[in-house]
């Protein structure tokens, strides 16, 4: 079940860095001194970052996946951990920025959502595969 979840959540993932060059999803576009940054849907600061960020997060779900109960398990643990650690480090900065405190806590509500779903289909998941011998 694990790896079937991984290739969902892989495409997943896909889609939102793909949905990151869509002109109609794009509100607004700014150079930096790093590249083009993109506003999604007047909400959303998307970067190179974020779509390597996104994209290595597709990659590692989709090999998973493809490989084992045990890569795909892997994949959701780190990336549960990666994206639960990046909400946290960004809801801790929204007390200092400048930003209405609420403000931040809607734009980091999606990787708060994302890590905790993965990380609850990590561990539910390590019992499913023992009993059924698919480690």
């Amino acid at each position: 079940m694990i790896r079937k979840l991984a290739l969902v959540w892989a495409v997943l993932f896909g889609i939102v860095v793909a949905a990151g060059w869509v002109p109609q999803f794009v509100t607004e576009t700014q150079i930096t001194p790093d590249g083009y940054e993109r506003t999604m849907w007047g909400l959303f600061m998307m970067s190179l970052l974020d779509d390597i960020t996104h994209g290595l997060t597709a990659l590692a779900l989709l090999l998973g996946g493809l490989t084992s109960a045990k890569w795909s398990r892997l994949a959701f643990t780190a990336f549960g951990w990666y994206y639960a650690c990046d909400a946290l480090f960004f809801l801790t900065w929204g007390l200092f920025n400048s930003k209405p405190f609420m403000a931040d806590i809607m734009l980091n509500l999606p990787h708060v959502v994302i890590s905790i779903i993965m990380l609850r289909i990590a561990s539910r998941s390590e019992g499913d595969d023992r009993v059924a011998g698919k480690v």
